[in-house]
């Protein structure tokens, strides 16, 4: 999984994987606090005012204040740098501080889109089997259609009668996991998760054909930090 150690990212994608960034781990107010120079070339500030509300100071002859929760400042980020189209070499600078990483510009070879490359710096990460991720990360909308479709061609129908799946009016559907067959409810950890001989260590029942994003856990070092991976990483020199 990790053997590249390298992800490739367009600049729609790097957009999309910050705005993700900013909801899943709450407001990371320090992280935004030092982006906010380089999104709006140093004509804002933000400072804290309480304990969940912040000020973002327009500088200059006619300064303007704004406050905001600062949850909301995941979109507000977001919607500044979608205004905006930033020269490569910022945005990579951009995700080199929100994944906490190193990252470079370069062409995916497959299809010659110039992007932002990401270090994963997952290499030398080794799964402790503790069940962390299984039995306490909000997992339920971590499942996609690929997923689904390859449990139908499997036949796997254990599998999907514990899939939700939601169409919304205009045809696409979502796909929830993983709900009680009889009752409806989702289970409060996953079902699939199996306790082995050894203490505090767990395997996983679908592991061949589990959802693609339980494959990828954690997808990065911060992610792993983030949502408390156990995992082991190895000293780099």
């Amino acid at each position: 999984m990790y053997e590249n150690e390298k992800i490739f990212l367009t600049p729609k994608q790097v957009l999309d994987a910050i705005h993700i960034d900013f909801q899943q781990y709450g407001s990371q107010f320090d992280l935004f606090q030092e982006l906010c120079p380089i999104i709006t070339e140093n004509r804002n500030i933000v400072t804290k005012e309480g304990r969940n509300n912040c000020v973002l100071i327009t500088r200059g002859r006619k300064s303007k204040i704004r406050r905001m929760k600062d949850h909301d400042l995941g979109n507000y980020l977001f919607t500044a740098l979608c205004k905006k189209t930033y020269p490569l070499s910022v945005m990579a600078d951009i995700c080199s501080k929100v994944f906490r990483t190193k990252t470079f510009v370069g062409q995916n070879d497959e299809n010659g889109i110039r992007g932002i490359w990401i270090k994963t710096e997952m290499a030398q990460f080794k799964c402790r089997q503790c069940g962390n991720c299984c039995r306490n990360l909000k997992y339920h909308n971590d499942c996609n259609e690929n997923d689904y479709k390859r449990w139908e061609m499997l036949e796997r129908h254990d599998i999907m009668e514990r899939v939700m799946i939601i169409q919304s009016d205009s045809g696409t559907r979502r796909y929830m996991i993983w709900k009680e067959p009889d009752s409806g409810r989702f289970y409060p950890e996953c079902p699939w998760l199996i306790p082995t001989a050894s203490k505090n260590r767990f395997e996983c029942g679908i592991q061949d054909i589990k959802p693609d994003y339980c494959r990828q856990y954690p997808l990065t070092r911060k992610h792993a930090a983030m949502t408390k991976c156990k995992g082991i990483f190895e000293h780099r020199g």
